[in-house]
């Protein structure tokens, strides 16, 4: 069954290509029999026709972007002008004319009292004889000249929405008045304010979207937050919805290809801002589930997810507004390309930094949050990793900005990740305190160890080990097993209050530095 209804495709699309010559443009009898015959079922209704009839053109004058719709204006005025002029039978047109060019029409017209000049030719260009592009450029002024007189007899007229549009229209719409014609210049009008409509609703139902889907995931998502998020894909609803409909209003390529590309560009730069926009919701549902988690490598994880996003993003709309400029991008990025060892030189240190970031996210050597010693120069708490820098808030409050690329270069000792928090201290007491009371002390104080239950029990010291210039010293040496610094903080001053406690209780008194001056009399010794 189903080779049967490929076997109907393939003969129902032979009949149909069957009824129009073959695609040969090797005379001018040839190229304008093809375009007659295809714009002739073009007009009795095959749509796909216009697009075997514009191949007889000339094209290459025509901007890129605007070669299609403009190639279909200008077969569409061809055909209107030669119906208004004659019947033409094709085996008059020569098929070995002198010369490179072939004019069947070639004279001035006057239009609102200015003379244009005005063509049909054919010429040959690489073997085919094609419509030339001064036919193209110069058939608007031919068909305006024309249209006030009736279709040859005998000929079929193109008859579209747009022709019986025109018809219908006052005769003032067709005159032209700065640069474009009234007609035009009203049509206009009428899109931006579609466009404005379509944008107003869009906006509206997409802020209410996402509103309610971050309402739904705890996240607040206020009204300035909600403007900022809609406004670049409102912009991009209407430049969208402007490029579509310029199509429709018969512009000169020129003109035309002005409009689209304006279209694009600022279609282009919108959606750069509205995917920004879209990464930051991201970012924030993100960061909201990243808290969540007991896991601190998601804080740091989920903003380069943001920015690395944001960047590919914004070169990604670079290379589209590129294009919309008729920039040659890819001989650009291939330039790119040749020149990729100048470029990585001088780009060193930022190709660095950005394997930097990698490092950091693939090794983990720190989180968010975790206090670090940086090369033995930086001391301070991890508060955001980028792409190109990490930041670090010194204990001091000031704000250190690390490049990435030392980070991979460099020792990095991080506190954070300590099970344990070290104590190394002395105490000095006076030089008259007893033996027996210095060792009491001194088990007092391994006592006090022993009841904390936030010391390190199988690894603690506490000895009299030190004959200062001014003191005994008792060496204190202990790991604390708490969570932060602040922790240790606290636990190092409950200690030092019950040793200091004790001490009071014993008698212990703490030594500082002192010096004792022997006086000797020179008279004394004489007598």
């Amino acid at each position: 069954m189903k080779l049967f209804v490929l076997i109907v495709a393939i003969l129902f699309s032979a009949s149909a290509f069957s009824k129009y010559p073959s695609a040969s443009f090797d005379n001018p009898r040839q190229t304008m029999n093809y375009f007659l015959k295809t714009m002739k079922g073009y007009k009795l209704g095959d749509l796909n026709a216009i697009d075997l009839a514009i191949k007889s053109l000339n094209t290459s004058k025509l901007d890129p972007a605007t070669k299609e719709e403009s190639a279909r204006l200008a077969a569409t005025r061809i055909i209107n002008t030669l119906d208004r002029l004659e019947y033409i039978d094709v085996n008059k047109i020569p098929d070995s004319p002198e010369g490179e060019v072939w004019y069947y029409k070639k004279h001035s017209v006057e239009i609102d009292g200015i003379y244009q000049e005005v063509e049909i030719a054919i010429s040959k260009i690489e073997k085919k004889w094609l419509f030339t592009p001064e036919t193209i450029n110069s058939i608007v002024h031919f068909e305006t000249s024309l249209k006030n007189k009736k279709l040859v007899k005998g000929v079929t007229g193109l008859s579209t929405w747009k022709t019986k549009l025109k018809a219908s229209m006052p005769e003032w719409t067709g005159h032209r008045s700065f640069v474009l014609l009234n007609g035009q210049w009203l049509a206009i009008l009428l899109i931006i304010f579609i466009s404005l409509i379509i944008e107003k609703i869009v906006r509206f139902f997409i802020g209410r979207y996402v509103t309610n889907w971050l309402i739904k995931r705890n996240i607040q998502f206020e009204k300035s937050e909600e403007r900022h998020f809609t406004l670049p894909i409102g912009i991009m609803t209407f430049s969208g919805f402007w490029t579509l409909a310029v199509r429709i209003l018969e512009f000169q390529d020129g003109e035309l290809s002005a409009f689209l590309r304006g279209g694009y560009v600022v279609f282009t730069i919108a959606t750069v801002f509205a995917a920004n926009r879209v990464v930051d919701v991201i970012g924030v549902w993100l960061s909201e589930k990243a808290e969540l988690t007991e896991n601190k490598y998601d804080d740091i994880l989920v903003p380069l997810i943001s920015k690395t996003s944001k960047f590919f993003v914004f070169c990604i709309g670079l290379i589209f507004i590129g294009n919309s400029l008729t920039l040659d991008m890819k001989s650009i990025i291939a330039g790119m390309g040749i020149g990729g060892f100048a470029f990585a030189f001088a780009a060193k240190d930022t190709i660095a930094n950005l394997f930097g970031s990698l490092t950091i996210l693939l090794d983990k050597p720190f989180q968010i949050g975790d206090l670090v010693n940086i090369g033995g120069n930086i001391e301070g708490v991890i508060e955001q990793v980028g792409i190109r820098s990490t930041r670090v808030r010194t204990l001091y409050d000031s704000m250190i900005t690390v490049p990435n690329g030392i980070l991979t270069n460099t020792h990095i000792d991080n506190y954070g990740r300590r099970n344990y928090r070290r104590l190394k201290t002395t105490l000095g007491v006076q030089y008259d305190t007893k033996p027996e009371k210095l060792e009491a002390f001194c088990e007092g104080i391994r006592e006090l160890i022993r009841n904390n239950e936030n010391v390190r029990q199988d690894n603690f010291r506490v000895y009299f080990n030190s004959f200062n210039a001014s003191s005994l010293d008792i060496l204190i040496y202990l790991f604390w097993h708490v969570p932060s610094w602040d922790r240790q903080l606290e636990e190092e001053h409950k200690l030092s209050m019950d040793i200091l406690k004790m001490a009071n209780e014993m008698g212990v008194s703490f030594a500082f530095p002192t010096r004792t001056l022997h006086l000797f009399n020179e008279s004394s010794k004489t007598t």
